[in-house]
């Protein structure tokens, strides 16, 4: 009896390690896939579990995570829940790797100081407790030199983030490189800046209120938040939902 007791609690306990939220508000279709498993259509109350890759098909989804954190996917977004470690409510880590599409989140401050991560194809935004935004693959056309790049934006709505590239755009930029910036120096609004694969892996910056930033091979151009980014469909559906 004691064994099997045991055994139950085990199982329990792996099952409460596999799940990390469930789906608060959905607006359209949208499923989640188990890794090696087969796709399963997402309805609200729908448990969203460590591995999953969630995709919007059409609509919006909004999922709440067990510390209560918020994450909400625009239609055409993909993620991938890539680690998740949670006591109780209170968040040990997290990591989601953004393969398409936008995200809007709001952290909820770990008292044990968790980290929280979500990373695209070419940047990496790390927080604490804050609300921000990222579309993975945008289409970005610089000054200098004049030139359409793909980029991904990175919004703060509030608080601070620290973004750094990718190690795939660390490896592939090949330019010339500024001076390194200073820490606890603020981050100025300035234009697109090449720098090296060397520099690039040094590069971290942490991204204040109101600001943006698009991350891309050879390209990281820091600039004031879009005014149009916060009244686009997206924008709307967050500001109604969150």
């Amino acid at each position: 009896m004691k064994r099997l007791f045991t055994v139950a609690v085990f199982t329990l306990s792996l099952a409460a390690f596999a799940e990390v939220g469930k789906v608060a508000v959905i607006e359209g279709k949208a499923t989640r896939t188990p890794k090696d498993g087969a796709a399963v259509a997402l309805a609200v109350g729908a448990n969203i579990e460590l591995g999953d890759t969630i995709a919007v098909e059409s609509g919006n989804l909004k999922v709440q995570l067990t510390d209560e954190s918020l994450i909400m996917l625009a239609p055409g977004s993909k993620l991938e829940i890539t680690e998740a470690e949670f006591q109780g409510q209170e968040r040990k880590g997290f990591k989601a790797f953004l393969q398409s599409g936008s995200l809007w989140t709001k952290v909820k401050k770990a008292m044990g100081g968790g980290g929280y991560e979500v990373s695209t194809e070419r940047a990496v935004a790390g927080v604490r407790g804050t609300i921000f935004r990222i579309d993975a693959d945008k289409l970005v056309t610089t000054a200098k030199p004049p030139k359409a790049r793909k980029a991904s934006i990175v919004r703060i709505v509030e608080g601070v983030v620290n973004i750094k590239p990718s190690a795939a755009v660390a490896k592939a930029s090949t330019a010339a490189a500024p001076p390194p910036k200073k820490k606890g120096e603020r981050v100025p609004v300035a234009g697109p800046t090449e720098i090296t694969a060397d520099e690039w892996e040094k590069k971290f910056v942490e991204l204040q209120q109101n600001q943006q930033i698009a991350v891309g091979v050879d390209l990281w151009d820091i600039a004031q938040y879009e005014e149009a980014a916060k009244k686009d469909a997206f924008a709307k559906w967050i500001e109604k939902n969150q």
